[in-house]
């Protein structure tokens, strides 16, 4: 089920503010420390059928665009992922997912990586998003991320730009709450990749795709796994939280839900929602 389907106002963006809930033990512990307490899950999804739709789509259709649409519209039903907390530690809540994602383009200096911003990616479908993508590598636009690099060398200024990026919500709504980059190592073996502490609520990396096998009626199918780090930030998501997002991201992956706007394959019912919707009660 896609989540405009429930939701009443489908393309209204906005943020909500509420009071900083009461902490669980561990989540109390996270919040004390000086640093954002990273909690990571490595995942793996079978994406052989989401590669196989994208192949016959007459659209062209990137991966990088079907895993930001995935992740955003997962990240949709359960907000509390890509949530933090401003200036005077209230829950700030994105009512639509941008997405930034690091680009690598061509320029006079050389390969050079360039954070994109796509927005409201959990209400536009692959093709659209690949579009961008492919859009913004060939002529890239350089804006405020993309010059921070040239302010590194004057000290303290990178760490007042990232707190600023942290707690700002003006900030946020330009740069975005979740964070998609790749390791760039598709096919040599199992690769996953762990992100360094970055601003950002929700961090995911994509590793590597291997060949897997799988046996079916005497019949042994080659399949393609896809590795995946997910970062949570351990002083806002709960473990149980992060879990439930994490089974919802695989479930989407390997069903490929994102692509059904393009060839609309036959998908199970999804117990996910029904999980989230009655578990949504639980402390942070």
């Amino acid at each position: 089920m896609r989540p405009e389907q429930t939701d009443p106002t489908p393309r209204t963006r906005g943020i909500d503010i509420q009071p900083f809930p009461k902490a669980d033990g561990l989540a109390f512990v996270a919040r004390a420390r000086a640093h954002r307490a990273a909690l990571h899950y490595l995942l793996t999804a079978d994406v052989t059928a989401a590669r196989r739709l994208m192949a016959m789509s007459p659209k062209t259709l990137s991966l990088t665009g079907f895993i930001a649409v995935s992740v955003a519209r997962a990240a949709a039903e359960a907000p509390i992922v890509h949530s933090y907390r401003d200036w005077r530690g209230r829950l700030v809540t994105h009512r639509r997912v941008d997405v930034m994602i690091p680009i690598e383009t061509q320029t006079g200096d050389g390969p050079r990586l360039i954070p994109h911003v796509v927005r409201n990616v959990d209400t536009r479908d692959v093709a659209e998003v690949s579009s961008e993508l492919l859009s913004v590598k060939d002529a890239p636009a350089v804006g405020i991320l993309g010059s921070l690099h040239r302010f590194t060398g004057v000290p303290g200024l990178a760490r007042a730009a990232a707190t600023v990026a942290d707690r700002s919500t003006r900030s946020r709504q330009r740069i975005g709450t979740v964070l998609l980059d790749t390791t760039g190592m598709r096919d040599v073996g199992e690769v996953f990749g762990v992100a360094a502490p970055t601003p950002m609520p929700l961090h995911v990396m994509v590793g590597s795709i291997r060949p897997d096998q799988h046996q079916m009626s005497h019949v042994i199918e080659q399949r393609e796994v896809l590795n995946l780090t997910l970062t949570f930030d351990r002083g806002i998501v709960s473990t149980a939280q992060a879990a439930r997002f994490t089974s919802r991201l695989c479930f989407a992956i390997e069903h490929a839900e994102a692509l059904q706007s393009h060839v609309a394959p036959s998908v199970p019912d999804n117990p996910f929602l029904e999980r989230e919707a009655s578990a949504s009660s639980d402390s942070v």
